[in-house]
């Protein structure tokens, strides 16, 4: 009965393999993945990264007076 709740691993180099295992095996599973995810399609593969920030990155400033011009048009156009 004693023998029931014992350790799986019962010598120094099982030990060394589930070190190894629980270490390595997730690190890989990790890197497939990204590389899995990297090597997706893309949209436009010759576009830099300033092209692929730059209409979120980009601001337009606009002044919100209206010219002085504009004032003179309008009464000749009537």
């Amino acid at each position: 009965m004693s023998e029931a709740h014992g350790s799986i691993i019962k010598s120094p180099k099982q030990l060394i393999i589930m070190v190894f295992a629980t270490f390595f095996v997730p690190l890989t599973i990790i890197l497939l993945l990204l590389v899995y995810v990297n090597n997706g399609k893309r949209t436009d593969s010759e576009a830099s990264a300033e092209q692929l920030i730059k209409p979120v990155a980009q601001l337009n400033v606009q002044d919100t007076k209206p010219p002085a011009d504009s004032k003179e048009a309008a009464p000749a156009a009537k």
